[in-house]
């Protein structure tokens, strides 16, 4: 009977030890649906070593240190306001802002829309108020986020479009393909758990048009994400995410899963970052005027199409900073402005023309 305790005792520890040792999968099951909510902390982005992965690897990242909270809320789409527009109940909602962009391009109420099935999770279309009136835009050749199952050395290229109208003489599209590789797995250990995970590097290369009035701008827009998966948390364990030129990535964003945590004198980002500046005018000839609502000291780059820093200052808090652009070539810029206390780097998109 002891040798039959001892044979038992050692089978479910050897179980256990494979469990440990074997690649999970992602499926649509790990994937939000409605009613969905699910909370993140925001890091400093540099203080993720994106450069570690491997098999069986283990990524301790318990010491971060969260400055700022978000939640993303996902709705079925019939319970946004854009139900008109995207019908069906496998397609969710996820609102991304509350308003965005300035001046001609002012877009508010801004939701994502997915659809989950048991191949993919893919983004459809975007709904948002443009002038007051609800509106739509559809990818006609849909976003696959992650393809199903997700198993470690997987690699897939997807394309994507996407087009929208926005009146007499203004419409925005993007054309792109995006390309996921499952480059290492293990176990991921942040201040919120402890789990065994999948890292996902997703990077999208498109080109963004935007046509005013006649006057077209095209321009690349490239960007990188790295994603801890774990098959029980619907979104990333960890994620850290921003542009990619040149085989240079150039992290602008990190956070991680986690619960409500009480952050006195820091407010909850929400993922509305726009809330914390806003830009005018947008195209700038001469002058750009900058309004931010935190009262730390904040870092102000612009950023070329190609990955190139043309302007960079440091400012102390000021309700409004103006920014001379004359000295600045026409042409499409990011704008990046840096909480320096919190480290949320916040970016949009800037069109600078003379």
């Amino acid at each position: 009977m002891k040798q039959f305790y001892s044979t038992t005792i050692l089978f479910v520890f050897f179980n256990l030890y494979l469990q440990a040792q074997t690649p999970i999968s992602i499926t649509s099951g790990s994937m939000p649906g409605a009613n969905d909510t699910l909370r993140y902390s925001n890091v400093r982005p540099n203080s993720v070593d994106v450069s570690l992965t491997g098999a069986n690897y283990t990524w301790n990242y318990d010491t971060l240190k969260a400055l700022s909270q978000g939640l993303y809320e996902y709705k079925s789409a019939l319970a946004t306001p854009y139900a008109f527009y995207f019908f069906g109940t496998n397609k969710y909602g996820l609102k991304v802002a509350d308003t965005i962009g300035a001046g001609t391009f002012t877009f508010t109420e801004v939701y994502n829309f997915y659809k989950k099935t048991t191949a993919d999770f893919q983004a459809e279309g975007v709904g948002f108020r443009y002038s007051g009136l609800p509106l739509a835009a559809y990818y006609s050749d849909p976003d696959e986020i992650y393809t199903f199952p997700l198993n470690y050395t997987d690699y897939d290229s997807t394309t994507f479009a996407f087009s929208v109208q926005l009146g007499t003489g203004i419409s925005y599209s993007q054309k792109g393909y995006r390309i996921n590789y499952v480059d290492g797995w293990g176990k991921i250990k942040t201040p919120y758990d402890s789990a065994n995970c999948l890292r996902l590097v997703s990077t999208t290369i498109a080109k963004d048009s935007i046509n005013y009035n006649g006057i077209g701008f095209s321009f690349p827009n490239h960007q990188r994400s790295y994603k801890w998966m774990v098959s029980t948390q619907k979104i990333p364990f960890l994620e850290v995410s921003g542009p990619y030129n040149n085989g240079i990535f150039a992290a602008t964003q990190a956070h991680y899963r986690d619960t409500y945590k009480n952050m006195t004198g820091i407010a909850d980002l929400n993922g509305a970052t726009e809330q914390d500046f806003c830009f005018f005018p947008n195209p700038a000839s001469s002058s750009l005027y900058i309004k931010t609502s935190t009262s730390n000291a904040v870092n102000i780059d612009i950023i070329d199409i190609s990955g190139n820093l043309v302007f960079s200052k440091n400012y102390l808090h000021q309700d409004m900073i103006t920014i001379n652009t004359q000295a600045i070539a026409n042409g499409m810029y990011f704008l990046r402005m840096t909480d320096v206390k919190r480290g949320t780097c916040l970016k949009q998109k800037l069109i600078i023309a003379k």
